[in-house]
């Protein structure tokens, strides 16, 4: 997930009971400045977001441009 993804859809977080805090490697410089804001809670305690929560529009507008 990137940064504007989440961020535009910050009434549907909710709080993530057992956050992830492994080192990921794979992910790109943006996925893996957002994976830390989110392991070091510097977002909101705990941010959690349901990928069944991110609306169609977006969805439809991202893919679009791949």
């Amino acid at each position: 997930m990137d940064r504007q993804t989440l961020l535009a859809h910050r009434t549907h977080w909710q709080t993530e009971p057992h956050p992830e805090s492994a080192t990921l490697t794979r992910l790109t410089e943006a996925e893996q400045s957002l994976y830390n804001d989110l392991r070091e809670n510097r977002l909101e305690d705990r941010v959690r977001l349901e990928q069944e929560k991110i609306s169609f529009e977006l969805l439809v507008a991202v893919l679009g441009k791949v």
